[in-house]
C-alpha cells in the first residue's frame, strides 16, 4: 500500500493505484488539463473507501510507501481506466493533411517591390 498526500490530507491506497496516479498526473502535463479522479483507499478500519480528487498538471503530491494490516480494495477497473487515460494523454497525435499548415521559408513581407 502507499499513502497519497495530497492538498493538505492523505489516503491510502494500493501500489498500482499509487503508481498510475502519480503517473496520470504527469502525463496531464501534456494537455494542460485537470481531471476529477475517484480513487479507491482504504478508511483507518480498512473499510474502502472513494476518494474524489481534482488534479491537474501543477498538482503537488507525494506518495510514501506503508505497511498497513489491511488488504487493499479490487482495483481492476480503476487501473484500467488510469491506464487507458495515460494512453490517451501521451500518445502521439495525428492529425488530417487538411489541419496541416503549409509554410515557406519566404515570407510575402519578406519581398522587396521597391527596384
Amino acid at each position: 500500500m502507499k499513502r497519497i498526500s495530497y492538498g493538505g490530507a492523505s489516503f491510502l491506497t494500493p501500489d498500482a493505484v499509487a503508481d498510475a496516479f502519480v503517473e496520470l498526473v504527469t502525463a496531464l502535463g501534456i494537455s494542460h488539463t485537470n481531471e476529477t479522479l475517484d480513487l479507491p483507499a482504504v478508511d483507518i478500519d480498512g473499510g474502502t473507501v472513494i476518494v474524489t480528487v481534482v488534479v491537474g498538471p501543477m498538482s503537488a503530491l507525494m506518495s510514501v510507501p506503508e505497511v498497513s494490516r489491511w488488504t487493499g480494495p479490487d482495483t481492476t477497473l480503476v487501473l484500467a481506466g488510469l491506464k487507458a487515460r495515460i494512453r490517451a494523454l501521451t500518445a502521439p497525435k495525428s492529425y488530417p493533411i487538411e489541419e496541416t499548415i503549409a509554410t515557406t521559408d519566404v515570407d510575402w513581407h519578406d519581398v522587396d517591390f521597391t527596384e
